[in-house]
């Protein structure tokens, strides 16, 4: 594999950029759309103690992908598996949209998170191998803007065409901006692709089947906590036992030890993915049966948390900012902690919505702080012939954390779905946000100094 660039590369092209910048756009769009249309479609199709399983799809559907292009970028480059996962993502729009119930719909879900989990790892590889040490955390905090404008107009423009038409067009609706984006990046991608002339053999793969089970592990689980039946016991035990049998291979060497370094930046990625989804996803259900909003009105709320996570990737890179890139990680962690205590009072205690907005912002600065840091972190610390390998590691991680804390969550929504008052319904869930918080904060204390290239700190 091409290696991390140095210092001063010879600057992409500007079509590159936009390219990269177009296809987070559609993503983000994709991301936003989905979270404010899927309690409509769920409703429609007669499935909402299913909700949780249209994120956990993708996501666990993502980790298989993730391990798959980490292993091609490391033997043929990111440019095929970037094109591979736009194409196949492309297909689970395609599928969404035209859905007629929802097994249909969550099949289509987990292709989606296939392409997605392809394209988002090999466009990470691109970040490094195309962008300087100097120029990644500005492209991080670019990249999180591409974000941040989805969230103000993809949940209004997904909740006005669910209203108006159906929320099948939300799906449908993203295609043409991909096709255009594939369309204007080819070409220096193509160039890109040229520059990788032999394949490396790392000295330590993800194997495929670490992978498929680590999926079907957390797949498993998910099942056990919806059945809740005298199958569900030995489901759940078979699916820890693979997980915990697969984690090792997917990770690097001394995570279960809890070892300080890249195997605790692992840690706190994932278990911060798992706080902020999982309570992410709940949002717009919670506040329509919660606090009365409507569609339109949860999804100009979901804008809060990524602004306060484009906040935060813009001041971690802000070259006055004289901390560590690991200090940088712990404020972020922290943030977490805060915020997710204070959605959980919100929850229980039916406190006013603007104090659950607070901790909303609070949650995407964290967020900010922390997915930016750990990104870089990994690059710092990983050798050239691992990047691709780590990076594969890291997103794996996220993926993981994301499913197993918003499957938990599921869990607690099936189970207790029309059967307590509302406030009970949703209290554990941000509860249990708020301990995968702590958890995240505490692997956080143990990465380790790692020095901030973009203050010169450290």
């Amino acid at each position: 594999m091409i290696p991390p660039t140095p210092d001063k590369p010879t600057s992409p092209p500007r079509v590159f950029t936009i390219a990269m910048i177009g296809g987070a756009l559609a993503v983000a769009f994709e991301a936003y759309g989905t979270l404010t249309a899927m309690p409509d479609a769920a409703q429609e199709l007669g499935r909402l103690d299913l909700y949780a399983w249209a994120f956990t799809a993708f996501v666990i559907a993502q980790v298989l992908a993730i391990v798959l292009a980490g292993r091609l970028v490391d033997r043929i480059g990111p440019v095929i598996p970037l094109a591979v996962g736009v194409l196949i993502f492309t297909l689970g729009l395609l599928g969404g949209g035209l859905s007629i119930n929802m097994p249909m719909l969550l099949a289509f879900r987990a292709l989606q998170g296939f392409g997605g989990g392809a394209l988002n790892l090999a466009f990470m590889v691109v970040v490094a191998q195309a962008y300087g040490k100097a120029e990644r955390a500005w492209m991080m905090s670019i990249l999180s803007f591409c974000w941040m404008f989805p969230s103000f107009v993809g949940p209004p423009v997904s909740a006005w065409i669910t209203t108006t038409w159906s929320w099948h067009w939300v799906f449908l609706a993203i295609v043409p901006l991909l096709l255009i984006v594939g369309v204007l990046g080819w070409r220096p991608l193509a160039g890109m692709q040229r520059l990788h002339h032999e394949p490396v053999k790392t000295s330590n793969p993800v194997p495929i089947w670490a992978a498929i089970a680590a999926a079907s592990g957390t797949a498993l689980l998910q099942l056990a906590g919806q059945r809740l039946d005298r199958f569900a016991l030995g489901m759940a035990a078979v699916g820890l036992v693979v997980l915990l049998t697969s984690l090792p291979r997917l990770m690097p060497p001394g995570f279960m030890r809890l070892r300080r370094g890249l195997s605790s930046v692992m840690w706190a990625r994932a278990l911060a993915a798992g706080a902020y989804f999982a309570g992410e996803s709940f949002i717009p259900v919670m506040l329509t049966q919660l606090y009365g909003f409507s569609l339109r009105g949860a999804g100009f709320f979901l804008a809060l948390g990524a602004t306060g996570w484009t906040l935060g990737s813009l001041v971690q890179a802000w070259s006055g900012l004289k901390m560590r890139r690991d200090e940088i990680v712990h404020a972020g962690a922290a943030c977490l902690t805060l915020s997710t205590a204070m959605m959980t009072a919100c929850t229980w205690l039916v406190l006013p919505w603007p104090i659950f907005a607070a901790g909303f912002v609070i949650l995407g600065l964290g967020m900010g702080l922390l997915v930016s840091s750990t990104s870089l972190i990994n690059m710092q610390l990983s050798e050239a012939r691992l990047i691709g390998r780590n990076t594969s590691s890291l997103q794996v991680g996220e993926g993981l954390g994301n499913a197993l804390v918003t499957g938990l969550a599921g869990t607690v929504f099936a189970g207790l779905l029309d059967k307590v008052s509302t406030a009970v319904t949703f209290g554990p869930i941000y509860a249990l946000c708020t301990v995968a918080s702590v958890l995240a904060l505490l692997m956080a204390l143990r990465i380790g100094p790692v020095r901030n290239e973009s203050s010169g700190v450290g």
